[in-house]
Protein backbone atom coordinates (compact mmCIF):
# COMPACT_ATOMS: atom_id res chain seq x y z
CA UNK A 1 0.00 0.00 0.00
CA UNK A 2 2.83 2.30 0.42
CA UNK A 3 4.39 1.89 -2.76
CA UNK A 4 1.32 2.72 -4.70
CA UNK A 5 0.46 5.88 -2.44
CA UNK A 6 4.02 6.71 -2.05
CA UNK A 7 4.85 6.59 -5.99
CA UNK A 8 1.57 8.74 -7.08
CA UNK A 9 2.71 11.45 -4.08
CA UNK A 10 5.82 11.65 -5.67
CA UNK A 11 5.21 12.02 -9.34
CA UNK A 12 2.32 14.86 -8.04
CA UNK A 13 5.32 16.60 -6.51
CA UNK A 14 7.61 16.15 -9.72
CA UNK A 15 4.92 17.10 -12.17
CA UNK A 16 3.74 20.22 -10.28
CA UNK A 17 7.29 21.08 -10.16
CA UNK A 18 7.86 21.06 -13.52
CA UNK A 19 4.65 22.13 -14.83
CA UNK A 20 4.33 25.19 -12.03
CA UNK A 21 7.53 26.19 -13.34
CA UNK A 22 6.60 26.03 -17.02
CA UNK A 23 3.52 27.68 -16.52
CA UNK A 24 4.81 30.94 -14.60
CA UNK A 25 6.80 31.92 -17.44
CA UNK A 26 3.37 31.67 -19.80
CA UNK A 27 1.17 32.85 -17.07
CA UNK A 28 4.01 36.06 -16.60
CA UNK A 29 3.62 36.92 -20.23
CA UNK A 30 0.18 36.39 -21.34
CA UNK A 31 -2.11 36.79 -18.01
CA UNK A 32 -0.20 39.77 -15.85
CA UNK A 33 -3.25 40.23 -13.54
CA UNK A 34 -3.45 36.53 -12.91
CA UNK A 35 0.51 36.56 -12.15
CA UNK A 36 0.26 39.59 -9.97
CA UNK A 37 -2.17 38.07 -8.11
CA UNK A 38 -0.05 34.80 -7.50
CA UNK A 39 2.69 37.17 -6.89
CA UNK A 40 0.75 38.93 -3.88
CA UNK A 41 -0.38 35.80 -2.84
CA UNK A 42 3.28 34.53 -2.56
CA UNK A 43 4.38 38.07 -0.72
CA UNK A 44 2.12 36.55 2.44
CA UNK A 45 3.68 33.36 2.42
CA UNK A 46 7.49 35.07 2.30
CA UNK A 47 7.57 35.09 6.03
CA UNK A 48 7.04 31.05 6.41
CA UNK A 49 9.56 30.95 3.87
CA UNK A 50 11.52 33.10 5.64
CA UNK A 51 13.42 34.93 2.66
CA UNK A 52 12.51 37.34 0.12
CA UNK A 53 11.55 35.86 -3.21
CA UNK A 54 11.35 37.57 -6.19
CA UNK A 55 8.08 37.90 -8.34
CA UNK A 56 8.37 35.25 -10.66
CA UNK A 57 9.79 32.55 -8.42
CA UNK A 58 6.39 33.67 -5.89
CA UNK A 59 4.14 33.51 -8.89
CA UNK A 60 5.72 29.73 -10.10
CA UNK A 61 5.53 28.66 -6.09
CA UNK A 62 1.79 29.59 -5.80
CA UNK A 63 1.28 27.78 -9.43
CA UNK A 64 3.02 24.79 -8.11
CA UNK A 65 0.92 24.92 -4.81
CA UNK A 66 -2.36 24.94 -6.44
CA UNK A 67 -1.37 22.01 -8.77
CA UNK A 68 -0.39 20.56 -5.94
CA UNK A 69 -3.52 20.55 -4.35
CA UNK A 70 -5.59 20.17 -7.11
CA UNK A 71 -3.65 16.61 -7.75
CA UNK A 72 -4.43 15.66 -4.05
CA UNK A 73 -8.13 16.70 -4.14
CA UNK A 74 -8.33 14.58 -7.41
CA UNK A 75 -6.29 11.63 -6.16
CA UNK A 76 -8.04 11.42 -3.38
CA UNK A 77 -11.54 11.40 -4.92
CA UNK A 78 -10.41 8.75 -7.37
CA UNK A 79 -9.44 6.68 -4.43
CA UNK A 80 -12.05 7.21 -2.25
CA UNK A 81 -15.05 9.28 -3.80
Amino acid sequence: MPAKTGTSHALAAFVSLVVGSMLSKYVWTYTPPLAEAGATIGRQLEPLIGAPLSQEVTGGLVLILALSFVWGVVYHLGRHG
